[in-house]
């Protein structure tokens, strides 16, 4: 199957047909608001030619494309300064660009989150519900969930799931899976980089833990556990390790509309930074954009919010999901062990019951 599907590969683009990509989203940009006061927009493009040999026989190729185009708006008014960040691409050809995920629309959603949040109003604190946004809250699941299903910290007991299997950890409206064989996506491939076909790995399902992202060597020394093609590295010079491809909780059945309506009073995620997660599950992210729900209904804006908890205990709150799975920005790189790789992570809306809110308000 085709992972890479590209109509107009990058690799045979001209240098001017990737500088007027950039040139759009800059001036898109610039050009949204008086008070956007500086912007920077990116490109970059790579063709990767991957080969795998072991001692086992195994003779494997690939070649994997990736392009990427990013967006920084910065606002000014009055002193204060906010910045705002979209991006797109992933295994994609250049044609991509011409759907849904334009260069403008690129410029101009960068420069919206900047102005946005030049009226923002500081962050509510205390337990509260929570909404999160389709698609870029995903990154929370990544974090709070994605690492401790790695084969790797089960078998070294590091992580707080190395004794759950076949249990209990979340809600039974929680379903998980990592899926690298989904076409154009950042984190997809054919093969994993020790030559292992990777396959649509169900973690969690109905709340209940199934399933681990596994390399050859963690598979083998957890007696005979099956392979996943989750076996990945940064390049040639590291050691393949369990990683995530593309994350995502399945779609449940709610309309997103609904699942705000059913909050009185409450905080909507609907982007979120980066987080840290301890090995024992506890973990703080930080909130890009927010707002205030209010009888239902969202209302200002909110910045420098920090959502805290811990993992086991935000998937068993986890009361309303909806039916509108999307995947977030994809540009995303996940870390581990010194190794970067591209990932993509996704969720639909999603209530969870309570949750602690570290705010200013």
């Amino acid at each position: 199957p085709d992972r890479y599907p590209a109509r107009r590969p990058a690799s045979a683009a001209g240098l001017r047909d990737k500088i007027r990509l950039v040139r759009e989203a800059y001036e898109a940009a610039k050009g949204y608001d008086p008070r956007i006061a500086k912007v920077k927009a990116y490109y970059s493009d790579s063709l990767r030619h991957m080969c795998v040999a072991n001692s086992e026989g195994l003779l494997a190729r690939d070649v994997r494309p990736m392009v990427k185009l990013v967006c920084v708006a910065i606002s000014e008014k009055d002193g204060q300064r906010e910045s705002g960040y979209w991006g797109g691409g992933g295994r994609v050809g250049l044609e991509y660009f011409r759907g849904t995920m334009t260069p403008r629309r690129i410029g101009e959603e960068a420069a919206r989150e900047a102005v946005t949040l030049l009226g923002a109003v500081p962050a509510p604190a205390g337990e509260m519900p929570i909404v999160l946004a389709p698609g870029h809250s995903g990154v929370l699941i990544h974090e709070a969930v994605g690492h401790l299903v790695e084969a790797d910290f089960n078998r070294k007991r590091t992580s707080v799931f190395w004794d759950k299997m076949g249990k209990r950890v979340g809600s039974e409206l929680v379903t998980i899976y990592d899926d690298p064989t989904l076409p154009s996506l950042r984190g997809s491939y054919a093969l994993d980089d020790e030559g292992t076909a990777p396959r649509k790995t169900l973690l969690i399902e109905k709340g209940v833990l199934r399933g681990l992202l596994q390399d050859r060597l963690s598979a083998r020394l957890m007696k005979g556990a099956a392979l996943t093609g989750h076996g990945r590295r940064q390049d040639y010079s590291h050691w393949p390790i369990p990683r995530m491809a593309n994350t995502y909780i399945a779609a449940g059945g709610e309309a997103p509309e609904d699942i705000v309506r059913s909050v009185d009073k409450g905080f909507y995620v609907a982007s979120l930074s980066g987080g840290q997660v301890e090995d024992s599950g506890k973990f703080t992210f930080s909130v890009t954009l927010g707002y205030l729900i209010e009888g239902g209904r969202l209302t200002a804006p909110v910045k420098q919010a920090t959502l805290i908890g811990t993992n086991i205990d935000i998937l068993k709150k986890i009361d309303r999901v909806g039916g509108d799975l999307a995947f977030g920005l994809p540009t995303g790189t996940c870390s581990k062990d010194g190794q970067d790789v591209p990932v993509t992570d996704g969720c639909p809306t999603l209530r969870i019951a309570g949750m602690t809110v570290g705010g200013t308000s």
